[in-house]
């Protein structure tokens, strides 16, 4: 048997085959091109060259719901902001269904390349709210930024006749069977529900799979009230079609400042609090993350995208990635045992 000048006695074919897929080859290769970079005065590693040049091609946000909705709204905000500061097209593609998990999951199992944001409110991604969920967004993805931050509010059909949330619940109690409401995720849904047993109602859920369809069916007097973040709502508000009577936030916002929050209303424990953000695949590089956070933050201090946020009863937010994790975390542990005190089971 002929043995080679290393003392591996298989042929060098088989021995050339291994070695490309050879984790001490891979390593070899790598040193080889740092020392070739080096060589020739270059000081950047090929890997620092790859981080300086992102990004150059198309960006997208992934919207995991319909358009015309909060998350919509603001994601092409910050889409074409984006574009000009990082000097690339930026462009949203909505993936609406199974309550955000189908966009969620399309963007963690998608490259992790820094290409492919999702634009989320995260709290409804929590397995208390949807049976067999196939993302954990807090392991299978990284946030990049916190966004903005409110409440869902309680509004109300132009058709019924309630102009305060205590009339409404009077109404409600009085209609019994026949109070619909319209919901987009699961969190809304559990918020309803533990609505409902708060305040001594009874109401039947309907589907949507956004927010803009949500907003048709309350017009029409199909349902009759919903829960949700008022952003696209505010004109019908204004206009006196909708009514909203009772905001979810920790407090009144100064889009809506007549309008008290259910704490004020007696309802302590009733705080529905939404956050939206940008997330990326989990394996994403750090410095990728590093420049659109920096992007982010540098969007979120222009003050006309700061006052369109708070036009839309939101709080812009802002900082490091690491805050809308912590904003997430406490919402999801905040469904997940409101899940628990319902005795809800996911479908």
């Amino acid at each position: 048997m002929t043995m080679n000048r290393t003392g591996d006695p298989r042929a060098p074919a088989a021995q050339a085959n291994e070695s490309l897929h050879s984790p001490r080859r891979r390593h070899l290769l790598a040193q080889a091109g740092a020392w070739c970079m080096a060589s020739t005065g270059l000081a950047m590693p090929v890997a620092a060259s790859a981080q300086d040049s992102y990004p150059n091609k198309p960006i997208r946000f992934v919207v995991p719901f319909a358009p015309g909705g909060s998350n919509d709204v603001m994601a092409r905000v910050f889409a074409e902001r984006l574009s000009t500061i990082l000097k690339q097209p930026t462009f949203v593609e909505n993936k609406p269904g199974a309550n955000g998990v189908i966009g969620a999951e399309y963007v963690a199992n998608g490259q992790a390349d820094g290409y492919t944001l999702l634009f989320i409110g995260g709290g409804s991604m929590t397995p208390a709210l949807i049976k067999d969920l196939r993302v954990d967004l807090r392991k299978q993805l990284r946030p990049i930024a916190a966004i903005a931050r409110g409440g869902m509010t309680v509004l109300v059909s132009g058709g019924v006749p309630a102009r305060t949330f205590p009339e409404f619940v009077e109404y409600a109690r009085h209609e019994k069977g026949k109070i619909n409401y319209g919901y987009t995720a699961s969190s809304s849904m559990l918020a309803a529900e533990m609505l409902h047993v708060r305040a001594g109602f009874d109401a039947v859920g309907v589907a949507y799979k956004g927010s803009g369809a949500a907003m048709t069916a309350l017009v029409a007097n199909e349902v009759q009230y919903v829960l949700d973040t008022p952003l696209q709502y505010l004109p019908l508000i204004k206009e006196g079609r909708l009514k909203a009577l009772a905001q979810g936030a920790q407090e009144r916002t100064s889009v809506l400042p007549e309008v008290p929050t259910l704490v004020e209303l007696g309802y302590p424990d009733l705080l529905f609090a939404v956050s939206f953000g940008a997330w990326l695949p989990a394996r994403t590089p750090d410095a990728f993350v590093q420049k659109l956070n920096v992007a982010f933050n540098e969007i979120l201090a222009q003050p006309d995208v700061r006052q369109r946020i708070l036009d839309g009863a939101m709080t812009p937010t802002g900082g490091a990635p690491a805050v809308h994790d912590q904003q997430i975390a406490g919402e999801q542990a905040w469904l997940a045992d409101a899940a628990r005190k319902l005795n809800y089971k996911p479908e």
